[in-house]
């Protein structure tokens, strides 16, 4: 069997030091690679085009959204799995979304490590199984909930961007120079959404958003 390579990134020294050590010794694993911060981490799939990037979902200076396209970008063959101390399915869901292929809480015991990069490794999702379970009740609980959640569909991608800059606190000029458009669209785009909505104002705004799951309810960024 073919060793999977892998690139251990975390900000933490002895962390990163304990997970070579430990995969090390595995038959089949390789880590060809540890990084501390995301330019070196980038730089080190770029050249050393690891099969799994394992990664600490709090490593400075990337975006959860944006980390799995420069991955790719850097190495196609690459999938970046990630590890983290929060269950919330904000993060979960913003961590999938931005294209990893597995989450792993840090407080799993090495052989869940193990059997996650095996499942990765071969093309397939992984979730640690107490988040699973967290997202099944959560789904079971929202189902009546569904036509809520379906108004945020009928969002157009620019009124979707709108709503999430609205919510992150941005004035309409702040938003304008953002995203390089008029105030005036801005406003029109943020008067059809508050539309589509049914909502007439940002706090009503805000409390939609953490009831969908857009924006944790904790304003947390790990």
């Amino acid at each position: 069997m073919k060793n999977t390579k892998i690139l251990i990134a975390d900000h933490h020294l002895m962390v990163r030091e304990g997970l070579k050590f430990l995969l090390d010794r595995e038959d089949f694993f390789e880590v060809v690679g540890v990084a501390g911060n995301s330019q070196e981490t980038l730089t080190l799939v770029k050249s050393k085009k690891p099969d799994i990037l394992l990664m600490d979902l709090s490593l400075p200076a990337i975006s959860r959204l944006d980390i799995a396209k420069l991955v790719k970008t850097a190495s196609a063959k690459t999938n970046l799995m990630v590890m983290s101390n929060s269950i919330k399915q904000a993060h979960v869901r913003q961590t999938l979304q931005g294209g990893a292929r597995g989450y792993i809480l840090k407080t799993a015991p090495f052989s869940e490590l193990v059997q996650a990069i095996n499942t990765v490794n071969q093309g397939n999702y992984y979730l640690s199984s107490e988040i699973k379970t967290d997202i099944i009740d959560h789904f079971i609980k929202q189902t009546d909930e569904a036509p809520v959640h379906n108004k945020y569909n009928l969002l157009t991608k620019r009124e979707k961007e709108v709503f999430r800059l609205l919510i992150a606190g941005n004035s309409t000029e702040e938003i304008a120079k953002l995203i390089h458009i008029s105030p005036k669209t801005v406003a029109k785009h943020r008067s059809n959404l508050m539309e589509k909505l049914e909502i007439l104002n940002i706090a009503s705004l805000v409390r939609y958003a953490i009831k969908i799951g857009v924006l944790d309810n904790e304003y947390e960024a790990t």
